[in-house]
């Protein structure tokens, strides 16, 4: 029934909700003048940072990031694949499977060998920017520590081992169990930090410093170094670096992409099919590139060992080819998500009994992870600066002032995920490390560290497998980092005007013992 009441309280609901989303996005004029946030912190630093490690190569990167991402629209199995495979091939999209072909077919008719992706020459060149850059950090640091003081240290000293040995001789100290009343009995005031009242106001005494006896948030505070600690030349373990073979892309994988510089660069949003699932799954290429690199194979046991939200996990299902995929995240919301994600993907995944034997959600810290079987493949697609986020948004940025331990900790907490994963492993088993950052301090820096720290305190020995020949065939799709902008150990998917896709590393290891 016609209701003025119900259409005058609709109406006013209404109104109110639309001031209400008005008022909180609007940002005062104030901050956006300043341009102090955590995103303009972000651009500064990787501005100094990348400016200097990657020379020249970082101002297209920096215009690339500032821009609209570019995705790839991964086909789903379980909806109207045909159909949606017409659509996207109709808006001007190819199969990415297609271009590698075409790509691979072209450099082997003209015999095309392709090219290392740094020359030593410029890796020498890139190392020697890199550590002018740290120890630039480390005298600016010292710096604002000892700013008026001729005994300035050369840098500072963030080990830990003498903090163990001052416990250590606080410890061995022993005190004399007393009653109250003896201790009072022998206990002296000290006089020397008393002001006599009858010296008055205008004593010097007022003004003379008092030492603090303790320096409250020292225990919070984490050293700039501690963050470039990561970026060791230490090879006293065993480093091993081989070509991989060809790309052995899975059959019913569907990704379909636009080529390189073309004048489309976005798909509509993703429909319901008949089926009830989303047509096609949209998601940086970086992304998909690391689940080729884990090399599946049918009945392939899989750990994504950070999972959310969930694409990559996704993916790899897409391939038909494992046999159980386990999901891990240490954040329950974060695991809820990627639930959702799968519900909206996966026919009947809540009530079919299938679905809960091949896929398995965990919910533990990923370096404190473990399990009785093993896995034959390994995904640490590990919490980083993500660095595209970092440049445009200020809510939830690494770069925010109550996040500047978490952010100089990321190395210590990535290197610990990856040995953590190598355990996990089989021997002959694959491990691929993924960021979607360009720091060399988070990508090989971890890589190193992380090899040296599995052989040290686990034995482990892992080989580094170069994929520069594998990804060549899809230089009509992105742009991988060359020259200066090349890992030593991994693959960089550098952000470009014309594919904008990434920051996104990978790098491939295989356990050896």
């Amino acid at each position: 029934m016609f209701n003025i009441s119900s259409v005058c309280k609709n109406t006013c609901l209404t109104s109110y909700l639309v001031v209400q989303t008005r008022h909180k996005t609007k940002i005062h004029w104030s901050k956006l003048k300043k341009k102090t946030g955590p995103k303009y912190k972000a651009l500064n630093h990787f501005d100094e940072f990348y400016g200097s490690v990657f020379g020249n190569k970082w101002e297209p990167m920096r215009e690339a990031m500032l821009r609209r991402s570019k995705y790839v629209a991964v086909v789903n199995n379980y909806g109207d694949t045909e159909k949606t495979i017409e659509e996207l091939t109709n808006r001007g999209a190819h199969c990415l499977k297609n271009l590698i072909s075409i790509q691979q077919d072209f450099h082997k008719e003209y015999n095309i060998t392709p090219e290392p992706t740094q020359v030593p020459a410029e890796a020498d060149a890139q190392t020697d920017r890199l550590a002018e850059y740290i120890e630039k950090q480390q005298t600016d640091e010292v710096t604002s520590i000892y700013p008026n003081t001729d005994n300035k240290p050369e840098k500072l000293d963030v080990r830990e081992d003498e903090d163990i040995v001052v416990k250590k001789v606080k410890d061995e100290v022993s005190y004399p169990n007393r009653t109250l009343e003896d201790s009072l009995a022998e206990a002296k005031i000290d006089q020397s930090r008393i002001i006599d009242p009858a010296l008055g106001m205008t004593s010097e005494s007022l003004y003379q410093f008092l030492p603090a006896t303790k320096l409250k948030g020292m225990d919070e505070w984490v050293s700039e170094s501690v963050h470039y600690s990561y970026l060791s030349k230490d090879k006293d373990f065993p480093l091993v670096i081989e070509a991989e073979g060809p790309l052995n892309y899975p059959e019913h994988l569907k990704v379909y992409t636009y080529e390189m510089d073309s004048e489309a660069t976005t798909f509509p949003e993703p429909k319901r099919c008949q089926t009830g699932v989303f047509n096609y799954y949209p998601m940086d290429c970086g992304s998909v590139l690391a689940v080729l690199a884990l090399g599946l194979h049918p009945g392939d046991r899989v750990l994504d060992l950070c999972s959310a939200p969930g694409g990559k996990a996704l993916v790899a299902l897409q391939t038909l080819l494992p046999d159980v995929i386990v999901c891990n995240d240490v954040s329950m919301s974060r695991l809820n998500r990627i639930q959702r994600s799968f519900r909206d993907y996966l026919i009947d995944f809540e009530s079919s009994n299938k679905w809960r034997e091949r896929v398995i959600f965990k919910r533990v810290d990923g370096r404190l992870y473990t399990d009785d079987q093993g896995f034959d493949k390994v995904l640490v697609d590990v919490p980083c600066t993500t660095d595209r986020h970092s440049m445009m948004d200020d809510e939830n940025n690494i770069f925010r002032p109550d996040r500047i331990k978490e952010r100089l900790r990321i190395p210590e907490m990535q290197s610990q995920l990856l040995v953590n994963a190598l355990r996990l492993v089989k021997v002959g088993g694959t491990v691929v490390y993924s960021t979607c950052s360009l720091s060399p301090v988070q990508n090989d820096g971890v890589v190193h560290m992380a090899l040296k720290q599995a052989f040290e305190a686990h034995s482990l020995v892992a080989t580094i497998k170069d994929m520069s020949s594998t990804m060549s065939g899809l230089a009509s799709t992105l742009v991988l980092g060359t020259g200066s902008a090349a890992p030593k150990y991994g693959q960089l998917v550098t952000p470009s005007v014309g594919a904008n896709f990434g920051p996104s590393y990978i790098c491939k290891l295989i356990r050896v013992r």
